[in-house]
């Protein structure tokens, strides 16, 4: 699979053992270019957290004195790292990408040891169009960008586990699908670069959604609560076709 005024009131959607929380926006979302290739996350040189783009969506507390969403260099590889704490963590790009034309989601990350089960740092990817108008899981919520779908890419605790798909159940059918794209505590604290055919897990996931309407609407980073802190790098985010 490898392949090359922000503070708001915190809101809970259900994104299967993670609440989203964030402020909605007005600004357009960016689309990819003719080539076909969208970069959503560097960080680039010049990027400054303090004045994020205004297609990004952050919701993040500080209130400790340490910083939950950071820029760092890590063994030379330029990153944002997410740092644990007592509540959500979220930071997503509002994109406008057609499913089925930009497919292959890319990207680099290097975790922490977190103990037990899933790593608090996820990749988190919102879809509209597909679900249809009485389709009982529409409308989220959250005050993220608009979307009927939601899908979370996470890093288990065993190698076992690479490539789970855990859907919702029927208690909780609201949650978003949990794909684990790796895992293992031997493989934490090392880069490893990751792509996702995005069209390939929807269709897993909701086999009855018309994928030709499909679009992509918000891809980002989150990090559920968890103390001791725990911190997860993510580096070079793309979509692609």
């Amino acid at each position: 699979m490898n392949r090359i005024p922000i503070a708001c009131r915190i809101m809970f959607l259900a994104f299967a053992m993670l609440g989203i929380s964030a402020c909605s926006s007005s600004f357009s979302p960016t689309r990819p270019a003719p080539e076909g290739q969208l970069g959503i996350m560097g960080p680039g040189p010049n990027f400054n957290l303090d004045a994020p783009p205004k297609d990004w969506i952050i919701s993040t507390d500080n209130s400790s004195g340490r910083k939950a969403l950071s820029t760092l260099t890590l063994q030379g590889i330029p990153a944002l790292q997410l740092e644990s704490t007592n509540t959500v963590t979220v930071a997503v790009r509002q994109v406008d990408a057609m499913l089925l034309a930009t497919p292959y989601l890319s990207w680099s990350w290097n975790l922490s040891d977190h103990g037990q089960g899933i790593h608090p740092t996820r990749l988190v990817v919102g879809f509209q169009g597909g679900a249809g108008e009485n389709d009982a899981t529409k409308s989220l919520g959250g005050g993220l960008p608009n979307h009927d779908r939601a899908l979370a890419l996470i890093w288990g605790d065993t190698m076992l586990r690479r490539g789970t798909l855990n859907l919702p159940t029927a208690e909780r059918p609201t949650e978003a699908p949990l794909y684990t794209v790796r895992g293992g505590r031997e493989n934490t604290r090392r880069w490893w670069l990751e792509t996702v055919d995005l069209a390939q897990l929807y269709a897993q996931a909701w086999p009855g959604d018309n994928f030709k309407q499909v679009r992509i609407t918000f891809i980002g980073i989150a990090a559920a609560p968890k103390m001791p802190p725990v911190q997860g790098r993510v580096s070079g985010i793309l979509l692609s076709h």
